[in-house]
């Protein structure tokens, strides 16, 4: 058995990929977890409160995003809310910080002398990520959907990380898909997958064919204009982050069914996530010299 590092490490807050990636970092650190009714692993010791008795750790592990406020952490199964100007108290001179867009939050870790990480923005996360995230859009198509993937318009909106193995993925299960990319290298990747490609200027067109709409763009792409072209019947479904990319007042309006689906991972494969963030944490710490993995 790998023999445990003697760095401290408390993960506080988030959903429910978050006890996994406690159980996946217990493997290497003396792992503490709070703002969880129950963890998966032994290894973990897991607080009911901060107020707990914790030893001063080494690193603190936030949830995505950190906070909706600034003031306390996004922990949704927590009982007691977890304030980020108590997690100071938890932590040594020097601690490092990892969370996933820190917003409001930042400049208090940063002000109290803490260096901040967003995993989030890791390559190597964005990539590994785009898997559960692509399975889950998928598994929301084939229960919102009266017809088969197979033989099915899909209009996908971006071809990041996520809009590229999606494209891969449903292209591979016999959908018809139609990529929709400002970058013209982007569209010809697309196509080389035996995808159809678009540019933006067309979707207004490019949209009325469509049985599902899928968007993987963090701007206003589906705007009113757009979606008095989208069938009825058609499926919107935004993967996007917030503030997402369909105008909701409009949709809302126009009677479209619309489906925003944010944080996919951590609803339909938490444990995968959950090791996803584990193994970029890992990665970073050893980057610094904190963990040799």
């Amino acid at each position: 058995m790998r023999q445990k590092n003697h760095k401290k490490i408390l993960v506080a807050g988030g959903d429910l990929r978050y006890g996994y990636t406690a159980a996946s970092l217990a493997d290497h650190l003396e792992t503490y977890a709070v703002g969880f009714q129950s963890v998966v692993s032994d290894q973990v010791q897991l607080v009911e409160s901060v107020a707990d008795k914790i030893p001063l750790c080494d690193v603190l592990v936030l949830p995505m995003p950190v906070s909706d406020d600034g003031i306390l952490v996004n922990a949704p199964f927590s009982q007691r809310n977890i304030s980020i100007s108590h997690l100071l108290t938890t932590l040594k001179p020097g601690a490092l910080v990892l969370g996933g867009k820190f917003g409001k939050s930042q400049e208090i870790f940063e002000q109290s002398g803490f260096e901040t990480i967003d995993y989030l923005v890791r390559e190597e996360f964005s990539t590994r990520n785009a898997v559960p995230t692509a399975e889950g859009a998928i598994q929301i198509m084939m229960e919102e959907m009266p017809c088969t993937i197979c033989g099915s318009q899909i209009l996908i909106l971006g071809f990041g990380k996520i809009g590229s193995r999606l494209a891969a993925t449903l292209h591979a299960m016999g959908a018809e898909v139609t990529v929709a990319a400002r970058n013209v290298v982007k569209r010809a990747e697309a196509e080389m997958l035996g995808c159809r490609s678009i540019a933006f200027s067309e979707l207004e067109h490019a949209v009325k064919d469509a049985d599902v709409i899928c968007n993987t763009v963090p701007a206003l792409v589906l705007t009113e204009s757009i979606l008095e072209q989208i069938r009825q019947d058609a499926l919107i479904l935004d993967l996007a982050s917030k503030p997402g990319g369909v105008d909701w007042d409009a949709a809302q309006t126009l009677g479209k069914r619309v489906v925003w689906a944010l944080s996919l991972p951590g609803k339909t494969a938490p444990v995968t996530a959950g090791r996803i963030i584990a193994k970029t944490i890992l990665h970073i710490l050893d980057e610094r010299g904190i963990l040799d993995v």
